[in-house]
């Protein structure tokens, strides 16, 4: 493969065969992977599918053929993994009983290694209860280890088959005792940039102001921000109002004008792109840009002039779109609202609030819409799944406190149809011309995961779906079946794992979950590198209905540029969900460190070979029932079921049964609850003898 002397790839197709480290998977398979070649240190590259059939896991190395194309980098096959003897983990800081420092791996399945003796050099301070990063060492690795200064624990008369049984720590996470250090570990785990470098610091203060006079002037339209207590980036701003012939309703949704200050190629620009969307745990914010872009010049914070790219929808009385027209213009946030707020007008109780009518019409407006905005939602057959968000709240010290599970109220849908509605006419808007996009796609469920979704639910629910296509409407009709029943949060888990991952692709497949026809993200700016590059592109459509000369070189994107956009930012979403998910489980798991031994309601989420997940506390934690805390018996388990089924005993277990069972285990920095049945259940007539119990 030819390089220039920059070291870059030549505009040309090549191959090559190098090694790479993975650094992420989730849980659809789909894995990211760092190149361990000095020329590509920076290059983290997707590995979309693993077709070869190749089991490796996070930090394995690979042997892989890569395809070099217009400075870009895809996997075109992995050849095999790599056995290496060195590997990076993280561990918490123990002592053992000679008051020596122990490492104990953070990962589950690695019980032979769980015990490691850690190489400390010189000057590094930990401590019992640290979260560090290390990395693993033979004794013949030992030998040829380069350390000045070093103090490891030698314990001649330890007896131990497991020959790596040292590790060198590499950096310090934080204490366990601090709730930040769970975020930090996600970061360090998934690989996460969460701090910017002095060039784009630089480049953020010299961001020039934006020109009011070539924008349309909407500072006197109450427009407004609805959004999260506890929001600092304020990205969009909605207005309604009735026509004044009374025959449909006019809605503005501005979003923040973020390609006026990030440029195309900059710095700023290099970076959110590498990021990819911003990370939110639930104590802590990794953002696409920096601060003093997302939380203040492009934050839409009330009676200040911002800048917007906005879009006027046109709707009928029925809901139905008749127009739309994208726009530059200049705002000034009339009010910040919370979705509490909001929901205490829309419920007639706003007695309470000091709000002008002005701003009390404005929500009404926006409520009146919403409702036809939701007939049209029904009417095509959007997914309707009610998952709850969990939401942990904190203590002035920053310790978690509590943890609330909320369905989504009417507020929140308000803004979520509008932005549906504006990300719509946004796709509409780049399919009149021959723009090459990045669409958000949804693809139908596979018929793999069908078949299991219908053996999984049975009959008489299966008998919607059997022998039909996959739609969002035939779902709908068994959630709708199911609401108030014990299997209801069965049935929403099973239908959501059924579902293909949203991502993002150069090619309009559709969205298969809102049932809409063309989709892309338009209204995320600040937080979604997609919405940047939609910016982008409706600007230039704009500029070119102004400007006929504007060369259609100026407005199109390179078809595949956008290809290893698309997968490389679906690749970042998805680290930044399994980061946010693992750090919400790890600080939920907190909450139960003293609960040892308690007693709890639990309700079957999943029935499995080795065990049951279960919901625990209404739904507030999942804890894993192993086989060998059910009744004592031999089990077994019923592929097409989903159930065991206890020979003896006559124990009955399926998804959605409720009973009780005990705490046994915590483990926080694992996020992980253990529990063993307690009492109740269903329990059938028996029909074998007792065998010894399968474990």
């Amino acid at each position: 493969m030819k390089k220039n002397h920059d070291n870059k790839v030549d505009d040309m197709i090549s191959s090559s065969i190098l090694s790479l480290e993975v650094i992420s998977i989730d849980n659809d398979g789909y894995s990211s992977a760092r190149i361990l070649d000095d020329q590509y240190t920076k290059e983290i590259i997707q590995i979309p599918y693993n077709n070869e059939n190749i089991k490796f896991n996070k930090q394995d190395h690979l042997l892989a053929e890569l395809v070099f194309y217009n400075k870009k980098i895809s996997v075109k096959k992995i050849i095999k993994k790599i056995e290496i003897e060195r590997r990076i983990f993280f561990a918490q800081v123990n002592l053992n009983s000679n008051k020596e420092f122990i490492l104990q791996e953070l990962e589950r399945g690695r019980k032979s290694r769980e015990i490691i003796t850690p190489i400390i050099e010189d000057g590094l301070s930990i401590k019992k209860g640290d979260v560090v990063k290390a990395q693993s060492a033979s004794r013949q690795t030992l030998k040829n280890l380069k350390f000045k200064k070093i103090k490891v624990n030698q314990n001649k008369n330890r007896k131990s088959n497991n020959q790596f049984n040292y590790a060198e720590i590499i950096e310090v996470v934080g204490s366990s005792l601090n709730p930040e250090t769970y975020s930090y570990l996600a970061i360090q785990e998934y690989d996460i940039n969460y701090k910017f470098n002095d060039t784009i610091i630089e480049e953020t203060k010299n961001l020039k102001p934006i020109d009011i006079l070539s924008r349309v002037d909407l500072r006197s339209t109450q427009l407004v921000t609805i959004d999260g207590k506890n929001a600092k980036d304020f990205d969009d701003a909605v207005y309604a109002e009735e026509l004044k012939n009374k025959k449909g309703w006019r809605v503005l949704v501005a979003i923040a004008d973020v390609s006026h200050y990030v440029k195309e190629k900059s710095s700023l620009d290099n970076e959110a792109r590498e990021r990819g969307n911003s990370v939110y745990f639930p104590n802590l914010v990794v953002p696409m840009l920096p601060e003093e872009l997302s939380n203040n010049l492009c934050s839409l914070k009330p009676n200040v002039d911002r800048a917007c790219l906005t879009v006027e929808i046109i709707l009928d009385n029925n809901g139905i779109k008749q127009s739309h027209n994208f726009f530059q213009s200049v705002i000034k946030s009339a009010k910040r609202l919370t979705y509490e707020e909001v929901e205490e007008v829309i419920s007639k109780k706003s007695s309470t609030l000091n709000f002008d009518k002005s701003i009390l019409n404005v929500i009404n407006s926006l409520y009146n819409v919403y409702k036809l905005l939701e007939i049209q939602r029904e009417k095509r057959g959007a997914l309707n799944l009610n998952l709850p968000e969990k939401v942990i709240s904190f203590d002035d010290s920053g310790w978690p406190k509590n943890v609330n599970t909320i369905y989504g109220i009417t507020s929140n849908k308000i803004i979520e149809e509008l932005m549906i509605l504006a990300n719509v006419a946004a796709a509409e808007e780049i399919n009149k011309t021959t723009i090459n996009s990045v669409y958000r796609v949804h693809e139908p469920p596979s018929q793999e995961k069908y078949k299991i979704l219908i053996d999984l639910i049975g009959k008489p629910l299966a008998n919607i779906l059997i022998g039909k296509v996959p739609h969002p409407l035939l779902m709908n009709r068994i959630l709708e079946q199911t609401v108030g029943t014990p299997e209801q949060e069965m049935i929403n888990q099973s239908i959501l794992r059924s579902q293909s991952q949203a991502r993002y692709d150069n090619e309009n497949t559709s969205h298969f979950g809102l049932a809409l026809k063309n989709y892309v993200h338009f209204t995320s700016p600040i937080r979604r590198y997609a919405d940047l590059l939609i910016h982008r592109q409706i600007i230039n459509i704009i500029k070119n209905n102004k400007d006929k000369k504007l060369k259609d070189t100026e407005k199109n994107e390179n078809k595949d540029d956008l290809k290893f956009l698309c997968e490389h930012i679906s690749n970042t979403e998805r680290r930044a969900t399994s980061a946010e998910r693992k750090t919400t489980d790890r600080l939920i798991t907190l909450l139960y460190k003293d609960r040892v031994d308690e007693i709890v309601d639990c309700s079957i989420i999943s029935v499995h070979k080795f065990g049951i997940f279960v919901s625990i506390d209404q739904g507030i934690a999942e804890a894993l029932l192993p086989i060998k805390g059910l009744p004592y018996d031999w089990y077994n388990f019923d592929e097409a079921t989903q159930t065991l089924n206890g020979e003896s005993s006559g124990y009955f277990f399926k998804s959605g049964m409720e009973f009780k069972a005990i705490i046994t285990e915590v483990n926080p920095l694992l996020g992980s609850i253990a529990v063993k049945w307690h009492s109740g259940g269903t329990k059938l007539k028996t029909q074998k003898k007792r065998r010894k119990r399968k474990r």
